[in-house]
C-alpha cells in the first residue's frame, strides 16, 4: 500500500516538475528581449526619469503567469515557436527535475546569504533601535523584509556630525519607506527562477542604479539639503570608506575608491552627474506615474487571467491503451457506447469492444482503460482514472470493473496549482 502510495506520488511530482519547466520554460524565452527592451528604453528621453524607468522593471513580473497562456496552443506562432519545448520536457523528464535541482540550489545560496547578513547584523553593536554600527569598512546599507535594519560603518560614526550622519540615515530609510528591498527581494526571486537566463544579474546592477537614482532624488528633496552638498557628502563617504578599506586589507587588495574597478568608477561618475543635475520633481508626477505604472501592471494581469486556460478542466474522454501503454482507440461515440462510466464501476459490452479491437488490429493481453479525470492543458499535465482487462475477460455479454477514483492529495494539489 505505501510502495503504490509512494510510486503514485512519484508520478504525480513528475507531472509537476514536467509542467512547471515547460510553463517557466516559456517565461524564460520571453525574459530576453523583455530585458533588452527594457534596457533600450531605459536609455530614450521619455524614460530618463527614474520613476518611469521603475514603470518598465514591474513588467518582469508578468513572466511566471504566461505560460498558461492559450497563445501558446491557439495560434500559428505560439504552435510553431514554443510547442517543441512542451514535447521536449514531456520526452525527456530529467530536464524539469535538473531545472528545479538549479532553482533549489541557487535559492538556497541567495536565502543562505541573507539569512548570514541578518544574523551578523543582529550581533552588531546598535546605535538606535534599528542602526546598527559595523566594523568593518562597509558602504552604508539596509537589509530586512519585515524588520529592515541599517547598517552604518564605525569610521562613519567617529568622523561625521550629527547632521550629516543623519542624511545618511534618512537615504537608507528612503530605500526602506519607497519598498526597495522589496523590490531587490522580487528580482532574486525571478533570477533564481529564470537562473538560465544569466543577463538577469547585469539586470540586478541596471535595477540597483535606477533604485538609488529614486533614492538620492527623494532624499534631496525631502531632507532640505541642496544637491550640491548631498553630492558632496557622497564623496566624502566614498573617499572615507575608501580609506578605510585600504588601511585593514592586504597590500594589493581593491577598494571602493582611488582602486575601484571601471565599472564601479563609471556608476559613481554617472551618480554623481546625476545629483549634479537634480531639478525638484512635483510629488503629484511621482504619483501618476505610478498610477500609471499600477494600471499597466493590472491590466497586463487581467488580460494573462482571461487569455489563459483554468487551472484545470475537467473531461470526460474515453481511451483505450494496450498493455504495453500505447494508444489503440481514441474517444469516439461508439467507444462511449461499448464503455459505460459509473460512479464505482466501468461497464463493458465485451462484444461492442471485440469488435472495435479488432478493426484497429490490437494484439494485445490486456487493455487499460482511461476516462474522466482533467486536463490542465491541452497535452500538457493532467490525470485520468484507469482500469484493467484482461482478453480472456472480455468473451462474455457484459463486463464489470469496480474503481476508485483517482483523487488523492497529491492529485489535488497538482489540480490546483
Amino acid at each position: 500500500m505505501i510502495w503504490e502510495w509512494l510510486c503514485k506520488a512519484g508520478d504525480v511530482i513528475s507531472c509537476i516538475l514536467c509542467y512547471d519547466t515547460v510553463n517557466l520554460g516559456r517565461g524564460l524565452f520571453f525574459s530576453f528581449p523583455l530585458l533588452a527592451l527594457v534596457m533600450l528604453l531605459g536609455k530614450l528621453r521619455l524614460f530618463r526619469n527614474c520613476f518611469c524607468r521603475m514603470v518598465l522593471w514591474s513588467f518582469f513580473l508578468w513572466l511566471p503567469f504566461i505560460g498558461g497562456l492559450k497563445f501558446f496552443y491557439e495560434t500559428k506562432i505560439g504552435v510553431r515557436g514554443f510547442l517543441w519545448w512542451a514535447d521536449f520536457n514531456y520526452r525527456y523528464f530529467p530536464i524539469g527535475l535538473v531545472y528545479f535541482v538549479v532553482i533549489a540550489v541557487y535559492g538556497g545560496y541567495l536565502f543562505y546569504g541573507r539569512r548570514k547578513l541578518i544574523c551578523a547584523v543582529k550581533k552588531m553593536e546598535r546605535l538606535r533601535e534599528n542602526v546598527h554600527i559595523c566594523d568593518c569598512a562597509v558602504t552604508p546599507f539596509a537589509v530586512g523584509l519585515f524588520s529592515p535594519k541599517i547598517v552604518v560603518p564605525r569610521v562613519m560614526v567617529e568622523e561625521y556630525d550629527r547632521e550629516d550622519l543623519e542624511t545618511i540615515l534618512f537615504h537608507e530609510k528612503m530605500h526602506i519607506r519607497l519598498g526597495h528591498l522589496w523590490c531587490l527581494f522580487v528580482w532574486d526571486v525571478l533570477r533564481v527562477l529564470f537562473w538560465p537566463n544569466f543577463f538577469m544579474v547585469f539586470g540586478m546592477r541596471a535595477l540597483r542604479a535606477d533604485l538609488e537614482e529614486m533614492c538620492d532624488r527623494v532624499t534631496i528633496q525631502k531632507s532640505g539639503k541642496s544637491a550640491w552638498d548631498y553630492g558632496r557628502l557622497l564623496l566624502a563617504c566614498i573617499r572615507l570608506i575608501g580609506a578605510a578599506k585600504r588601511r585593514e586589507k592586504p597590500e594589493g587588495a581593491a577598494a571602493f575608491a582611488g582602486e575601484a574597478a571601471d565599472g564601479a568608477y563609471q556608476e559613481i561618475r554617472r551618480r554623481i552627474l546625476k545629483i549634479a543635475g537634480f531639478k525638484r520633481y512635483k510629488t503629484i508626477n511621482a504619483v501618476m506615474i505610478f498610477a500609471v505604472g499600477f494600471m499597466l501592471m493590472a491590466g497586463g494581469f487581467f488580460g494573462i487571467y482571461r487569455n489563459s486556460y483554468a487551472r484545470y478542466t475537467l473531461t470526460d474522454d474515453v481511451m483505450v491503451l494496450d498493455d504495453t501503454g500505447s494508444r489503440l482507440l481514441d474517444d469516439s461515440e461508439r467507444l462511449r457506447h461499448a464503455v459505460c462510466i459509473y460512479e464505482d464501476k466501468v461497464a463493458v459490452r465485451t462484444e461492442e469492444m471485440a469488435e472495435l479491437l479488432k478493426e484497429c488490429g490490437a494484439e494485445t493481453e490486456g487493455i487499460y482503460i482511461l476516462f474522466g479525470g482533467f486536463m490542465k492543458q491541452p497535452g500538457v499535465g493532467g490525470g485520468s482514472n484507469i482500469v484493467y482487462a484482461d482478453m480472456a475477460q472480455l468473451n462474455g455479454e457484459r463486463l464489470e470493473i469496480a474503481y476508485e477514483k483517482n483523487m488523492d492529495a497529491t492529485v489535488w494539489i497538482f489540480m490546483m496549482m
